[in-house]
């Protein structure tokens, strides 16, 4: 499935990307990546039939750390064809297989992509650019899905990642979340090539077309395609900027704000206090939220996987929250002591503050986040657990030494062994009524 190839000189590398490629192939360079460009051609005899070789060319600058192509309309499913550096001058191309904007794995199925890389395939002698030319034994079917090879719409896909060669032979190599995406459809009957032979090769080729390609994008990615077979669904500049608000929202949110404000009540013993900051944590926690929902719509993920299920879940539990610390609160003033709803208001807030923080750490995954990144968040979640079990610990430590006095109205302290004349006054809720200690 990978084959090794000389590097290309650099003058029929500028041959190549220049579109003379016999057979009437189609071209689509993506208006968001710096000139990455895809070539597929259909052998007449394999659109005859239904079935057969179909051959594609991915090229870019090796300023890139891998770039894909893929068949289907979206990652799901998809069957990804991965192309990166193998370290000494040539290429590895990997068959993978989508699966819910996750890193691709490689597909090693009965049904796996059937891939040898042609002439022509290699970097530059410069350096500067890689290409691969692909031919595909049986695209037209895979475990995910189907490839008509006579479509007039047939769905592909794009991602590119820049960054260092990966310098592997491996095609199971680890790859980092990709930079950008795109969507796009191929009229495959203008695709076509007579001859069932590399069709991105000059004219030392043995197929039979003598016209250059009908794509017209150039090299500098404008996705312009009018009228030749090329229609882009989807090419947009994914805003990271985002991305990365709402990873640092909603961490803040889950792993620090709302565990803290848990421990102000039995801190301060002011339940005005603790309100106020799950209050502001609880709108903060929307706005993360807001930016989450936005950022998996423009990567169509929403919904797609554990971590945006998940998320989705908690944020709208999360609102029957104020309603039971409001009963917990009216509950108070009117026995002083907890009930049953102030119990569920505790133990509901710890369920779903736990569920957020995994759900972080599923986030940095999809994110395909940084070791360093998943240990950092894992630390500090970490020390924020420990610090609350330990507040905890500490004050129902002190609530159970606090004695037999308890205060008045006044503030005064008086003995709880004898009678007085004078009425208590009722206290603030969220003390205990027998020590006069605070509430936690």
């Amino acid at each position: 499935m990978k084959t090794s190839s000389r590097p290309l000189s650099a003058a029929a590398l500028l041959l190549l990307c220049a579109g003379v490629i016999h057979g009437s192939t189609l071209q689509y360079c993506p208006s968001n990546a710096g000139s990455v460009c895809y070539s597929v051609g259909v052998p007449t005899s394999s659109a005859s039939s239904g079935s057969g070789n179909i051959y594609f060319q991915i090229s870019a600058p090796t300023s890139y750390e891998w770039v894909a192509l893929g068949t289907g309309s979206s990652m799901a499913g998809s069957n990804i064809f991965l192309m990166y550096q193998d370290g000494s001058g040539n290429l590895t191309l990997s068959p993978r297989r989508g699966a819910n904007h996750v890193e691709p794995q490689l597909d090693t199925s009965s049904t796996a992509a059937k891939l040898t890389l042609l002439a022509g395939s290699g970097v530059s002698s410069d350096g500067n650019t890689m290409v691969a030319n692909v031919k595909c034994a049986n695209c037209e079917t895979w475990s995910g899905g189907t490839l008509s090879l006579t479509s007039s719409s047939s769905g592909w896909i794009a991602a590119w990642k820049q960054g260092s060669s990966l310098a592997t032979k491996s095609q199971s190599a680890n790859i980092a979340q990709h930079d950008d995406t795109a969507t796009f459809q191929l009229d495959l009957t203008k695709a076509t090539v007579s001859s069932d032979s590399n069709p991105f090769v000059g004219s030392s080729s043995s197929s039979s077309g003598s016209g250059s390609g009908s794509g017209t994008g150039s090299g500098s990615g404008s996705g312009s395609d009018s009228g030749s077979g090329v229609t882009v669904v989807s090419a947009s500049k994914l805003n990271n900027t985002v991305l990365v608000a709402h990873g640092v929202i909603m961490a803040l949110v889950m792993a620090a704000l709302y565990p803290l404000g848990s421990v102000l009540m039995p801190l301060l013993g002011k339940w005005w206090v603790h309100a106020a900051w799950q209050t502001v944590t609880f709108c903060l926690m929307w706005v993360g939220f807001g930016l989450g929902v936005q950022t998996a719509m423009d990567r169509s993920m929403l919904f797609q996987q554990a971590h945006t299920i998940l998320g989705t879940v908690v944020t709208c539990l999360l609102v029957v929250q104020p309603v039971l610390g409001l009963l917990h609160h009216r509950h108070y003033l009117a026995h002083k002591s907890r009930g049953l709803v102030s119990h569920a208001h505790i133990w509901y807030g710890r369920t779903l503050i736990v569920l957020g923080i995994v759900n972080g750490g599923l986030g940095l995954q999809l994110a395909l986040a940084p070791n360093s990144l998943i240990i950092a968040y894992s630390v500090v979640a970490g020390v924020i657990f420990l610090c609350y079990i330990a507040t905890k610990l500490l004050t129902g430590r002190q609530r159970q030494l606090g004695g037999g006095t308890r205060k008045d109205g006044t503030g005064s302290p008086r003995s709880t062994g004898g009678r007085s004349s004078s009425r208590e006054v009722p206290r603030r809720p969220y003390q205990d009524s027998r020590r006069g200690e605070r509430h936690v």
